[in-house]
């Protein structure tokens, strides 16, 4: 048997189309069957409360508008009704599907085997990140799909340089940009690519004018937002500075600091692994080198390089969600891996394709083994608890069809609450009382607190006593943003009450028999 690609070869196989429709519908399937059915807790719950709402920029910064997301995603919310925030997390599903699916197309190109890509695409599918975020409200999987298809469009691009690849690439990073700024990692490297390209005559300078459009077609929703804050503001600068960063510049530029749940995010990134991905991705960088079309290798490792880079330095308390990017492309050179050794003799594909199985089918068990290895071990325990979410289970399980722990708070919270009431939460727990509230048309006398309605911020606690004596007020947490510090409350139920009168400071540990 010849040791030479299978892809330098006349017959080089091509996934196909009806391939490709398979891999999204099975994909979809599976994960809309273990989607979560209700409303979410955090960012998540964000994303359905701004769908909800039709709010485009968010109150973070144009970093996090993510305004093509939330755009479809509104339309969903509309079609759907009360089903929307399944409708909502079924979506990340659908995009998850559609970044396998052109997963399988790259691998393919890329290893040569139309079964490592179709293998690799369901090893990645099921890794823990990929599937925990296809189950909930998540912008990640539709940058995937994006980040897939520029890795397609780039290998056409290098194999026929031609104005009409270099074009649709643009077109889909700037599509890419309106879902996720994980699009503008990829740009130095397409960049570079698109440079030698034109200095080798192999592109030819006309290129870059259809391109050009394309990008900004693309685009184009994200540079009209980023130019409206610029007229609202007066401020071009602050207008860039959003649309790049947003209030995350610390941790975008951050090149020493680690987050305060390292480990815990250093073990959630890890369970991605824990199967033959690795290895295999080491052979495939190897075997890169012997792909026929020039410059290949140098921009997959590029990409890699880069993706790999930005989240391992990436201090938030998520920071194991940021590794989706990473993980599909060194899927991509575990593919190559994998083709290789199909093609190597009967007995190593035989070996490969057993090991290789056996993990696909393991990785439920896998990640119970963990769940079950976490809370013997005692380090699944946290100092603040959310009302009815068993932390392990929510973090270490990636399936959530029966994650109600939100929809269970809210409901219990309108509940409890008095008529005429001011519900003050935290950033978790905001958003599931607003959805809740805005779906079920549940207590409408309560009032939730957001973003300076009804009461304006900042208030100081004499402020909030007064509020107390004024109408119900209760709180989620007793230390939220550090304003009810010296506040008497009772707990009662999922809610704390505030009480309307002020507590010294030296007769705070006195009063903590009431908290």
């Amino acid at each position: 048997m010849t040791d030479q690609p299978a892809h330098a070869r006349d017959d080089s196989p091509v996934l196909g189309g009806k391939t490709w429709l398979a891999i999204v519908l099975l994909a979809t399937a599976g994960y809309l069957a273990t989607a979560q059915r209700t409303v979410s807790w955090q960012d998540s719950g964000e994303f359905q409360w701004r769908c909800l709402s039709g709010d485009l920029e968010g109150t973070m910064g144009l970093a996090r508008a993510h305004p093509l997301y939330i755009a479809v995603g509104s339309v969903i919310a509309r079609l759907a009704g009360p089903a929307m925030p399944l409708a909502l997390n079924a979506f990340s599903g659908l995009g998850m599907a559609v970044a396998l699916a052109t997963f399988a197309a790259v691998a393919c190109r890329l290893s040569g085997s139309r079964l490592a890509a179709v293998m690799m695409a369901a090893l990645l599918g099921l890794a823990h990140t990929a599937w925990w975020l296809s189950t909930i409200a998540e912008v990640y999987t539709w940058s995937l799909a994006a980040l897939a298809g520029e890795v397609y469009l780039l290998l056409r691009l290098l194999e026929r340089p031609n104005w009409r690849w270099l074009s649709l690439l643009a077109l889909v990073n700037g599509l890419g940009l309106c879902v996720h700024n994980f699009a503008l990692l990829g740009l130095p490297v397409y960049g570079a690519v698109v440079a030698v390209l034109l200095a080798k005559r192999r592109l030819p300078a006309r290129a870059l004018l259809p391109a050009g459009a394309a990008w900004l077609l693309g685009a184009g929703l994200y540079i009209g937002m980023t130019i409206d804050l610029a007229a609202k503001t007066g401020s071009l600068l602050a207008a860039v500075r959003s649309a790049l960063v947003g209030d995350y510049a610390l941790q975008v530029t951050n090149v020493a600091g680690a987050s305060k749940h390292l480990k815990a995010n250093a073990a959630l990134s890890a369970m991605n692994v824990l199967s033959p991905l690795l290895p295999l991705a080491a052979l495939g960088w190897w075997r890169l080198r012997h792909w026929p079309a020039r410059g290949v290798a140098a921009a997959v490792v590029a990409l890699t390089a880069v993706h790999v880079a930005f989240f391992v330095r990436y201090p938030v308390p998520d920071q194991f969600t940021f590794i989706l990017p990473s993980l599909l492309m060194v899927a991509m050179a575990a593919s190559v891996g994998l083709g290789w050794l199909l093609r190597r003799s009967r007995r190593w594909r035989t070996i490969a394709t057993i090991a290789v199985t056996v993990f696909i089918v393991a990785q439920p068990a896998i990640y119970l083994a963990a769940l079950q290895a976490a809370r013997q071990s005692g380090t699944a325990r946290r100092q603040r608890r959310l009302p009815y979410r068993d932390e392990a289970r929510y973090w270490l399980l990636p399936w959530k069809q029966h994650e109600t722990s939100a929809h269970q708070f809210a409901s219990t919270a309108f509940l409890q609450a008095e008529p005429g009431s001011l519900i003050w939460p935290e950033s978790t727990s905001v958003y599931p009382l607003m959805v809740f509230q805005r779906l079920h048309g549940r207590r409408p006398d309560v009032a939730v607190q957001y973003e300076g309605d009804p009461v304006a911020v900042p208030v100081d606690a004499g402020r909030l006593a007064e509020l107390a004596a004024r109408r119900p007020l209760y709180v989620v947490a007793p230390s939220v943003q550090g304003r009810f510090e010296d506040l008497p409350m009772v707990h009662d139920g999922v809610l704390y009450r505030v009480l309307p009168r002020v507590v010294p400071r030296d007769a705070k540990a006195t009063d903590t028999s009431r908290r």
